[in-house]
């Protein structure tokens, strides 16, 4: 009898090893909203944007979003150059350099060691409410959930990662296991992955693993060092479509219509 049921655990322990592995799924913002990643990229010899990793990743979602195409100015390496002839070359954050493309104005105004606008420029959308469109989250332990609501809402999606220092890069899609909420990695642009060189850089969409130690969700092998983790996700939605102003505009006099009556 005990002869039976080991015969039976290791016939069943072969066939489990037989199955077929799961397959690890990638979603990307783009296949489902359309367009594509892009990726603004610092030179080594432009002494303009050393520190301008949260421009570069702020210009990519403004080009995804098509919030950026204003003035004349049509892809992200051109909005990216914006940022740097309008701010110093010092470290920010993705929200500040949007809220000013919307308004004009800088919410990190004089808080030291912060880019600064050195060159009044931005304000392309005065009318609109950039915090209608903004989405922002600082919570560590679920910045892979956060990151995976994003995209799958259609943000541009930007993450602040910090360990040995502090970057900024581009998040254009997750990859997952089991299920949508085992979160294997994540693909990215990054601002300074081809800054060794002058010129135009090549544009590169990197795969990063993850994992989640301590409630916070690491890069491995991020620039040969498993010390960085996910500290801040933010995105920005896109411009809404022409068909979609109008609904909401005849929703609301309806909805004033019916106060009236």
């Amino acid at each position: 009898m005990r002869e039976k049921g080991l015969f039976c655990a290791v016939i069943v322990a072969i066939f489990v090893l037989s199955l077929p592995a799961a397959a690890a799924v990638d979603y990307m913002l783009y296949d489902n909203y359309g367009g594509t990643w892009s990726d603004a990229e610092k030179t080594l010899g432009n002494t303009q944007d050393d520190l301008m990793c949260w421009a570069a990743s702020a210009s990519n979602v403004l080009e995804w979003t098509g919030w950026g195409n204003v003035g004349g100015i049509s892809n992200t390496d051109e909005m990216f150059s914006y940022f740097q002839d309008h701010w110093t070359d010092k470290g920010g954050m993705m929200e500040y350099g949007w809220d000013w493309w919307f308004d004009g104005t800088n919410n990190s105004a004089g808080w030291s060691g912060w880019s600064q606008v050195d060159v009044a420029g931005g304000g392309f959308y005065p009318t609109e409410n950039f915090g209608d469109y903004f989405h922002s989250s600082s919570n560590n332990a679920i910045a892979l959930t956060t990151i995976a609501d994003y995209l799958s809402s259609g943000y541009g999606t930007t993450i602040a990662v910090y360990g040995p220092g502090g970057h900024a890069i581009t998040v254009w899609g997750y990859r997952y296991g089991l299920n949508s909420s085992d979160y294997l990695g994540i693909w990215v642009s990054d601002s300074d992955d081809d800054k060794g060189g002058d010129g135009v850089r090549p544009n590169s969409l990197r795969y990063y693993d993850v994992s989640m130690s301590g409630g916070k969700w690491y890069l491995e092998d991020f620039y040969g060092s498993d010390a960085w983790y996910i500290g801040a996700v933010q995105g920005l939605a896109r411009v809404p479509e022409p068909a979609t102003i109008l609904l909401f505009g005849l929703s609301g006099l309806a909805l004033l219509r019916k106060r009236k009556t």
